[in-house]
């Protein structure tokens, strides 16, 4: 968790995603294509202050990035969906965002 202004918030949101797609060189020569899902949470989009709220808003902004390919900021909607760490049992939160991988 770091508290960055919205501006610069955006900016290291973006770096890191265009970081997170670079190829990765293997060692013969080959390049391997990668990508990661990013997701974010800040008390000013999400309304919370206490970290494990927060977590949770993070998760399912997440799994926004997942279905998107890019990075989700949660906002207040991310914050009030239910827990989805269960969501390979079908737990909370699953029929919202899908199947995770």
């Amino acid at each position: 968790m770091l508290p960055l202004p919205r501006g610069r918030r955006d900016v290291r949101l973006a770096q890191l995603v265009r970081m997170l797609h670079t190829p990765v060189a293997l060692e013969d020569g080959l390049a391997v294509d990668v990508s990661a899902s990013v997701g974010a949470a800040a008390p000013d989009a999400t309304g919370l202050r206490d970290p494990p709220p927060l977590q949770r808003a993070v998760d399912a902004a997440l799994y926004g990035g997942k279905h998107s390919g890019r990075a989700h900021l949660a906002t207040t909607e991310h914050a009030r969906v239910p827990s989805i760490n269960g969501r390979r049992a079908g737990g909370p939160g699953t029929h919202l965002w899908g199947r995770a991988a």
